[in-house]
């Protein structure tokens, strides 16, 4: 492996290997039946600036992964799988590692950390190149300011606007009760504007206070104008417990109605009592995709959440089987459901490790997925979603996005007594083609953009 200085200077591009074919084993391991590449070569030697060889590449398509190399010129991939590098061109040798897509991270809450000039050390490594936040219904007050900030970041960044934030913006501060016609009207302007701004959608807490005096029919008003400009629906719905049934309901019946996609966010059935209740939400997902509703959900790949880990007497409020059963489920991809506070201090090991404990104990040990499926719901998946055409796949044309790793020691370390111990594995990411994470150490370079919604990309 080249080191971090080798790589960025181009000193020992010699000493890449160049095989005369790298359909070769992993590790010395004999190759797998289906392993073979399905890409055919490139008629002509591509424009790159450089070139990491000798990896197991898995697109994120969901398609079985394939052994070649990948070509990056400025921030987009120009070619991948079988090619003829051109001469004298900057060499990585992948070692049989695994390179994919970076990570998107579709529901976090990160955006005051980040804002405050957070590094993203704790996501970078763990292979993550994009977050959304502004979930839960709370997003920055002041947009435009948040964006103007945020035009050179660590990582690429999206915001959602959170209805908390729009309500109070409309109603000068937190107020309870019932939104008036007035207030509605104003509020829909607002979205509006946030929309054109950039936003990729409308989120909701309505557990929460004051989002708990939303009604349903105000809900489908401000959907209707996420729904007129292309964005989505992101819900953390009404009830994640006893009511969950009826409140997953209303968030299928606010998508129908305002004709607009709906992201179920961190799916779960909380306490015991209700963990039977979980095959059901399922039920519902499918349901309401075959009456032609865009639903799909996201879960983090923990039994416990951050109110769990408040209490006194720490306990699991969603079953490990419910959890898999998400993470398996075709309309279900990963979140982190993560926050992080001054000096990336973290409260809950999922702001650490949620996409290592993926790779690590889900595929590698307990087998929930397949690589190839894991991969695609951390990248392709949500990258639809987000309606980003340009990333989420190992494809000429996209942005050089990439993760290299280790599938043999990739593994979360962050724990309930430790959550912020950085995670394993992750040799090396790069964002829109520069080196944003090698030997363990985040470098300076700031390769992250802001991310616009259809909206504004199509203004």
């Amino acid at each position: 492996m080249l080191t971090r200085r080798q790589f960025l200077t181009g000193v020992g591009a010699t000493a890449a290997v160049t095989a005369a074919s790298l359909l070769i084993p992993l590790r010395g391991k004999p190759q797998a039946s289906g392993m073979e590449s399905t890409e055919k070569p490139f008629e002509s030697i591509p424009e790159c600036d450089w070139i990491i060889e000798n990896v197991l590449l898995v697109d994120g398509t969901g398609d079985i992964p394939y052994y070649g190399k990948i070509a990056v010129q400025g921030e987009c991939i120009t070619a991948v799988g079988e090619f003829q590098a051109p001469e004298g061109v900057r060499k990585l040798d992948g070692q049989g590692l695994v390179l994919t897509p970076g990570f998107i991270d579709i529901h976090t809450h990160t955006e005051d950390y980040l804002f405050k000039d957070g590094s993203m050390a704790p996501f970078l490594a763990q292979g993550v190149t994009t977050q959304i936040g502004g979930n839960c219904g709370l997003s920055p007050l002041d947009l435009n300011q948040y964006i103007e900030k945020l035009s050179h970041a660590p990582i690429n960044y999206g915001l959602l606007m959170g209805y908390k934030t729009i309500r109070y913006l409309a109603m000068g501060g937190h107020k309870t009760g019932k939104a008036s016609p007035e207030v509605i009207e104003k509020m829909c302007r607002i979205l509006a504007d946030g929309l054109e701004s950039g936003v990729f959608g409308l989120s909701t807490g309505l557990e929460y206070y004051p989002q708990h005096d939303a009604t349903t029919e105000e809900l489908i008003a401000l959907c209707e104008v996420v729904g007129e400009h292309g964005g989505f629906y992101a819900t953390h719905i009404r009830s994640e417990y006893d009511q969950v049934v009826s409140a997953l309901e209303e968030a299928v019946e606010i998508g129908l109605q305002a004709r607009v996609p709906v992201q179920y966010s961190h799916t779960k059935a909380g306490y015991e009592r209700n963990w039977d209740k979980f095959p059901r939400l399922l039920g519902i997902l499918e349901e309401a995709k075959k009456t032609g509703l865009d639903i799909t959900a996201d879960v983090y790949p923990y039994t416990y959440s951050s109110t769990d880990l408040g209490r006194k007497t720490f306990f699991h409020s969603m079953s490990e089987e419910n959890v898999k059963m998400a993470m398996s489920h075709p309309q279900v991809f990963f979140g982190s459901d993560s926050q992080l506070y001054e000096g990336g201090r973290a409260y809950h090991p999922r702001a650490y490790g949620a996409f290592p404990r993926v790779l690590g104990r889900m595929v590698r040990e307990e087998k929930v997925l397949s690589l190839q499926e894991a991969v695609a719901k951390m990248t392709a998946q949500p990258a639809k979603r987000l309606k980003l055409k340009d990333r989420g796949l190992l494809k000429p044309g996209f942005k050089a996005d990439l993760v290299l790793f280790d599938q043999e020691t990739v593994t979360d370390v962050a724990s309930i007594n430790n959550p912020s111990l950085f995670s394993e594995g992750i040799r090396q990411v790069w964002v829109n083609g520069k080196l944003a994470f090698a030997e363990g150490e985040v470098l300076e370079a700031a390769g992250g953009q802001f991310l616009r919604g259809v909206s504004a990309v199509s203004a």
